[in-house]
């Protein structure tokens, strides 16, 4: 089932079932109203709300596509976790320890929004990084690498875009952490629907001319791996997003007015414009 959050003329957001008609609104079905409560409801219910989930398809009908504008599925997320697992890697280079940072709320935004860079000066160069994004059902703490499953409530794409430039004390990962600096989307597939997403393939698009490729299955630090890391020091709770990692080649320096696209099989193509800030001490 893939979920998205959307909204038309005159209504508020609110969550649907994307179909290929269009998209079959949850009317009536979740009781809170503000859209990440919504989406912790709709992870939390899950299993009791399925059947009406299901029988949408034969009692409702589709909004077009055309008349809805897609937003963020996991609007404002309580944690993100962008873990440093690597795809794709020379296998006689040197591994490194998995790790993890932190970025904000703030830092998302969905399907034809816009990164905005930071003003920062020509010594910075900021680089987008394709990745499935696991989004999460909690609460999930100490979750052992057999059971990392029971953490994950469905898949998204995610760009991170990440800082180069000094990293004395982490200042590439401070500016990393700017508004707009993290999109995912289109929607989020339910986990499932997904009979294996280590057989995921992941591409990325800058301006037209493919970027990156890969398959979720190449990595030292598997999904199974990366869910256990994180639960040692965190606990991820409903509604949370934990972005996989991605592939060292094929990453490209961000320009003003690119457009970046990720697209992972079985859960579509998310695409953003790129808006590069003056830096005002230039």
């Amino acid at each position: 089932m893939k979920l998205v959050l959307f909204e038309q003329a005159g209504r508020a957001p609110t969550y649907g079932v994307l179909d290929g008609d269009g998209v079959r609104p949850l009317d009536g079905l979740l009781e809170a109203t503000e859209p990440q409560r919504q989406l912790e409801e709709l992870i939390d219910s899950f299993v009791r709300l399925r059947p009406q989930l299901d029988s949408l398809a034969q009692t409702s009908s589709a909004i077009p596509l055309a008349d809805v504008r897609f937003l963020p599925p996991v609007p404002r997320p309580g944690k993100i976790l962008c873990t440093t697992a690597r795809y794709a890697a020379d296998p006689a280079a040197p591994r490194a320890d998995l790790l993890m940072t932190l970025k904000s709320a703030e830092s998302v935004i969905g399907e034809g929004g816009t990164v905005r860079l930071p003003a920062v000066d020509a010594r910075w160069e900021f680089v987008p990084q394709a990745g499935l994004g696991i989004v999460a059902r909690g609460p999930a703490k100490s979750v052992t690498a057999d059971g990392w499953q029971t953490a994950v409530f469905g898949y998204t794409c995610v760009i991170d875009v990440m800082a180069r430039g000094d990293q004395q004390f982490g200042r590439d990962f401070w500016l990393a952490k700017a508004d707009t600096l993290n999109p995912l989307g289109p929607c989020i597939v339910t986990a499932d629907e997904v009979e294996d997403p280590t057989r995921l393939r992941v591409r990325s698009w800058q301006n037209d001319t493919l970027a990156q490729e890969f398959s979720v299955s190449d990595t030292n630090d598997g999904l199974p791996e990366q869910v256990a890391f994180a639960t040692t020091v965190l606990t991820l709770y409903s509604g949370d997003v934990l972005a996989c990692g991605t592939a060292a080649s094929g990453q490209r320096p961000l320009a003003d007015a690119d457009q970046v696209s990720v697209e992972i099989d079985g859960i579509g193509r998310l695409t953003v414009d790129i808006q590069r800030t003056e830096d005002p001490g230039a």
